[in-house]
């Protein structure tokens, strides 16, 4: 039995599982098989891509990002082509010892990959891949940045910056040197670079923490007295501090995340 061919322009009933006499309505629909209906009501393929490389046993799921195509993994793979790139993703159980199972949901969200992934214990994380790019040379990062390696690996890396200095606080004697952070944390730590005054502490009140590379906080204390005048014009007795980004030039850590 040969079946006629109907060319759909447009439709006007949608989904129907009527059969009317003389054969199919070109105004109607029986079924659709990867395809959708636009606004203009006219059926239309679904996208897709074409096939053009075989990625290694392990990843899951496809997304197109930044001119890349992203796929997943629960360890680094290598794709084997430049056109692709493996993100890991970890399981929150660091003993965790079974597979990814499946992406249920992929795509760009606010600037980075947002993924929805379920492994082979049944558990279902979500993730929000964000980077502040590839790491660049002679640049300065600030303790929490994530920054990824210029070949991509699936990783991404946090800058920690060593480990913390101590919070600054009041009326506590401090010496050249000593590194001290806020007591609420900015991102920044401070280096004493100059202590006036026979018995130097710092003041009572915290101060204003400056955020800006190589700028000086002065805390004003005149515990005692003393005539020598400390050079750049603060009152004796008041410490100098140097702001440093996350830690001295050349010692900030970088840890997987």
């Amino acid at each position: 039995m040969a079946l006629r061919q109907v060319n759909l322009g447009s439709l006007k009933t949608g989904i129907t599982r009527l059969r009317d006499k003389g054969g199919a309505s070109p105004e109607s629909l029986f079924d659709l098989l990867n395809g959708h209906v636009d606004a203009s009501g006219a059926p239309t393929s679904r996208s897709g891509t074409t096939l053009d490389h075989t990625l290694p046993a392990g990843t899951k799921g496809l997304c197109a990002f930044e001119g890349k195509l992203h796929v997943f993994a629960l360890e680094v793979i290598d794709p084997g082509s430049d056109e692709y790139v493996v993100d890991v993703l970890a399981h929150p159980d660091i003993a965790f010892a079974g597979t990814l199972k499946e992406i249920h949901f992929a795509k760009p969200f606010l600037g980075f990959l947002y993924v929805v992934a379920e492994f082979s214990d049944g558990s279902v994380y979500h993730y929000w891949l964000q980077s502040a790019g590839s790491w660049k040379a002679n640049t300065m990062y600030l303790r929490g940045a994530v920054i990824e390696p210029t070949t991509p690996n699936g990783l991404a890396y946090e800058a920690t910056g060593g480990p913390n200095p101590a919070a600054w606080q009041a009326s506590t004697k401090y010496t050249v040197g000593d590194v001290v952070q806020p007591t609420v944390y900015n991102g920044w730590q401070y280096t004493v670079i100059e202590a006036d005054g026979d018995n130097p502490t710092s003041s009572a009140n915290e101060p204003e923490w400056l955020t800006t590379e190589g700028a000086q906080v002065i805390e004003d204390v005149d515990t005692t007295p003393t005539p020598k005048p400390p050079s750049g014009g603060s009152t004796p007795g008041g410490g100098r501090y140097d702001n440093l980004p996350g830690g001295r030039p050349g010692q900030n850590r970088i840890a997987a995340q």
